[in-house]
């Protein structure tokens, strides 16, 4: 249930943090402190309790987009734009595989016509924070997992070097965790940075994080960050509503390191299907409660077939499902083009619906 106060809150963030990070105007009754502003906890899992907390939230995410905006870049492969970072002061940048794949057609992304074969070594521009466009080449792809390496084949500007960004450790970090996104939505602009969007942890699983940063296309292949400012993943998959997003964990670029630096095209594992198969609905953020649909996208594969805001899953195919977690588990066995047959309970109805998965965006 929203209480008066914690929807203050939520106008809070929203004006603070998407209106560019501006200072809050004190309050009628709020006497200044010199420097007596509280230090947030990175480690913290909750909302700000009041307006102090809401400032020192904002100023950590501030330090953490001040310090990642230089090694935040945009991809440019062909007709195609994505988003990566920088992470080796030899100029190695994370991105996603789709960012740099070729289609047929020149097409711009994954939806817009057939994957050619993939080849290491295509030339390619990355645009810097500033605007500057460098020379850059493509190593490897998972394709799979959607994660890829590109290589910035000019010298950077410090002795040769170039501004980078550690990778943490991904695999640890707990649900409600303030993140902090950044990247080139709908593609970079002349004249602006990489926009940065604050969110929190929502769910993982052993290769992927889900968060509720918004983020739209052109965001693809951007980091996203704990509030350290390491690299705890990569934008993949673009979800409906926006606020629904999958990134790859930065470990899995580790374990597969010397593949991507050499170029390879590592195909995919079978435990990720679930990455590319797509319902267009969503749950409750508790795993452990049942499945039922908080919102369902029109359009999308569930709206098409005929589920409804309000149901609840009680079967997928002919195994029953009783949490949102065991629906999940379900969708690693399926991709895109599977038609499922769904079961839900509606009112005291219960109905079984054929519906036909589609590819996530």
């Amino acid at each position: 249930m929203t209480t008066p106060r914690s929807a203050r809150l939520a106008v809070c963030l929203g004006l603070l943090f998407v209106a560019g990070l501006a200072a809050a105007a004190p309050a009628a009754n709020e006497k200044p402190a010199a420097n007596e502003m509280p230090q947030w906890d990175i480690t913290r899992t909750t909302q700000p309790e009041d307006l102090a907390e809401l400032k020192a939230l904002q100023a950590t995410v501030k330090k953490v987009v001040d310090k990642c905006t230089p090694a935040t870049v945009a991809v440019l492969s062909g007709s195609s734009a994505g988003s990566g970072v920088i992470v080796s002061e030899d100029g190695l940048v994370l991105t996603a595989a789709h960012v740099i794949r070729e289609y047929a057609g020149g097409g711009k992304g994954q939806m817009e016509g057939r994957a050619l074969p993939f080849t290491a070594g295509k030339s390619i521009k990355v645009m810097l924070a500033d605007g500057k466009r460098v020379n850059a080449k493509t190593l490897g792809i998972n394709e799979g997992l959607d994660s890829g390496m590109v290589q910035i084949t000019d010298k950077g500007p410090n002795n040769g070097k170039w501004p980078f960004l550690p990778i943490a450790k991904s695999g640890s970090l707990q649900k409600g965790l303030w993140v902090v996104s950044l990247g080139h939505p709908n593609g970079p602009k002349d004249g602006r940075s990489p926009v940065a969007r604050l969110g929190r942890l929502q769910g993982s699983t052993k290769n992927v994080l889900r968060t509720d940063c918004t983020l739209v296309g052109g965001d693809s292949g951007g980091p996203l960050f704990d509030l350290n400012g390491n690299v705890i993943g990569i934008h993949s998959r673009i979800g409906l509503p926006i606020s629904q997003n999958i990134h790859v964990q930065a470990d899995q670029f580790k374990n597969e390191w010397d593949q991507l630096v050499a170029g390879e095209w590592v195909d995919k594992p079978a435990s990720l299907k679930t990455t590319t198969a797509y319902l267009g609905v969503v749950f409750p953020d508790d795993e452990e409660e049942d499945a039922w649909l908080k919102e369902v996208e029109e359009d999308g594969p569930a709206g098409k077939g005929g589920l409804k805001p309000g149901d609840t899953i009680t079967k997928f195919n002919a195994t029953a499902i009783k949490t949102v977690k065991a629906f999940r588990k379900q969708m690693e066995s399926v991709k895109a083009g599977d038609t499922v047959q769904i079961t839900v309970r509606r009112g005291a109805a219960v109905l079984t619906m054929p519906v036909t998965l589609a590819k996530r965006v």
